[in-house]
């Protein structure tokens, strides 16, 4: 019998397809995708900086990088590594955790601070089978970028691991600009099949 899907489900799945398109657009240039994709992140992406800084303003701050860097950024998402809502979650924990410590760097906080939201926290740590989970999709990640073309894993390894953009990625090998481009674009369309043929495998 073919496999039934919830309406819900269907939808969530025309979510995510939308979104990966925009951040598509948005790998080529195309300012008002960043636009829509902001619009419809902003409430996730604000109130996870919130929760983690306690303060709207710092919360902007780190809001205006995360986009900027969606912006600068965009080759480095594969959609093989997670939904785009949960790396713009990551980029904004990232981003927020990074201006938290800045802030206490300035204002080292005494034996009992008198701001109890930094001072006390839970451990920022993952938890150890979010971990294992991390560590079982990156062997994945390895085994299918090691499968690529060497010029398509050369440059996704320098977009994944170095966080380089493309005109950075040119400058480090010596390629030109639209060779960089189109590696990148035939690397993750071979990542993709690697990943969804082991997905639905036995």
């Amino acid at each position: 019998m073919p496999q039934l899907h919830s309406p819900t489900r269907l939808r969530t799945r025309c979510d995510e397809a939308a979104l990966v398109a925009l951040l598509g657009r948005i790998r080529f240039g195309d300012a008002e995708a960043l636009g829509q994709l902001y619009d419809q992140a902003l409430g996730q992406v604000h109130g996870l900086a919130l929760r983690v800084l306690g303060n709207r303003q710092d919360a902007e701050e780190v809001v205006a990088d995360v986009f900027l860097q969606v912006w600068d950024r965009a080759v480095s998402y594969c959609p093989q590594r997670g939904a785009v809502m949960a790396w713009l979650q990551t980029l904004a924990w990232s981003r927020a955790i990074d201006h938290k410590r800045r802030r206490l760097r300035r204002s080292p906080p005494g034996l009992h601070p008198d701001d109890a939201v930094l001072a006390y926290t839970e451990s920022e740590d993952p938890a150890p089978e979010h971990l294992a989970e991390s560590q079982a999709l990156a062997t994945r990640v390895r085994q299918a970028l090691d499968a690529l073309a060497p010029g398509q894993r050369r440059v996704l390894e320098l977009a994944f691991y170095e966080d380089l953009s493309h005109a950075q990625i040119a400058q480090r090998t010596g390629l030109p600009l639209g060779t960089v481009k189109s590696h990148a674009r035939r690397g993750l369309a071979s990542l993709r099949l690697a990943m969804d043929g082991e997905d639905h495998a036995p």
